[in-house]
């Protein structure tokens, strides 16, 4: 009767230990994952983005790859980016996790453009 509670609290504090290491573990890979999806989105943007054209998809590649490792869970992280003057695509994956985000390129002339066409439009409409 009186090595009932010892055993009993061995139970329940192994599972009490059991339980927090899951939580960690689960916590640990929800880190990997969100940042490494933030560490993609950065470098898509920075590469899209580009207007030197000295620097090239692999260049930011790399500085992706430095950035995102290590990771704390998924091991090794891995980024391809590949951009053209349409179009930056790019792939990250580390363990038994990938993501993939596409965006177009950035031309801000051409926003530029469409809204002094816009404000010419409507100044040809309102008859002035």
């Amino acid at each position: 009767m009186e090595a009932s509670f010892t055993i009993e609290a061995a139970l329940v504090l192994s599972m009490v230990f059991l339980t927090l290491g899951a939580l960690i573990q689960h916590a640990y890979r929800l880190h990997d994952t969100v940042t490494g999806s933030m560490i993609l989105e950065e470098t898509l943007e920075r590469a899209r983005q580009n207007r030197d054209e000295e620097k090239t998809a692999s260049c930011f590649a790399e500085e992706g790859e430095r950035t995102g490792n290590p990771r704390l869970w998924l091991g090794s992280y891995r980024l391809e980016i590949t951009a053209d003057e349409r179009l930056a695509a790019g792939t990250a994956a580390a363990g038994d996790w990938a993501k993939e985000m596409e965006m177009k390129t950035f031309w801000p002339e051409r926003s530029l453009r469409m809204c002094q066409a816009l404000l010419e439009m409507r100044k040809n409409k309102s008859g002035s």
